[in-house]
């Protein structure tokens, strides 16, 4: 074997290990996307590249992948089968039991655990780990957090309200599902 071919033969072994290494460091490096942990602003929609704080709302940003929650507006509760939906108010009790100031109603039979309270009283909601839970406060400000740490705590089946219950009486006419469901305050 003469130099040139030698040459060419160690050139393409480099070019070949070199391609060969370069694409398993591609197939192994999947970019992480970052987004803060829903606060119900616009910035959740708002990616970031490593994580860090949100600008606008200050929240934790975690990878987005994580947020793994659905959302429902009010207007299509009615597809649901209350029957087998746990309903989960994040509000403080005032606003629950219509003694704030601001009155929207609530959803009859619902639990009432402030999202401020929801980390330390998770283990109420244990019994419910396996059915549907549909979340929501007044505005959708804190029930997507609320949502968010349901799923980070095990839960599989959750829903946030979009809108809150500010919303429900434009979206939720009068009807028999709203009979069944909304308690005026």
């Amino acid at each position: 074997m003469n130099r040139t071919s030698i040459v060419l033969l160690v050139t393409s072994v480099l070019v070949i290990s070199m391609y060969s290494f370069s694409n398993k460091t591609k197939e192994n490096s999947i970019a992480i996307v970052y987004s803060c942990i829903p606060c119900g602003s616009a910035c959740d929609s708002a990616v970031y590249d490593k994580p860090g704080t949100c600008g606008h709302c200050n929240m934790k940003l975690v990878d987005k992948s994580t947020i793994v929650h659905k959302d429902i507006e009010a207007g299509k509760m009615c597809s649901l089968d209350e029957k087998n939906v746990v309903f989960l108010d994040v509000r403080t009790p005032a606003e629950f039991n219509g003694t704030a100031k601001d009155k929207f109603g609530a959803i009859k039979k619902a639990i009432n655990i402030p999202v401020q309270e929801l980390e330390a009283r998770m283990n109420e909601l244990e019994k419910y780990k396996d059915k549907e839970i549909v979340v929501y406060c007044s505005h959708s400000r804190r029930s997507p957090r609320a949502s968010y740490m349901l799923t980070q705590n095990g839960f599989k089946k959750v829903t946030n309200m979009l809108g809150g219950m500010s919303v429900w009486k434009d979206q939720v006419k009068k009807n028999d599902f709203n009979e069944k469901l909304y308690q005026q305050q």
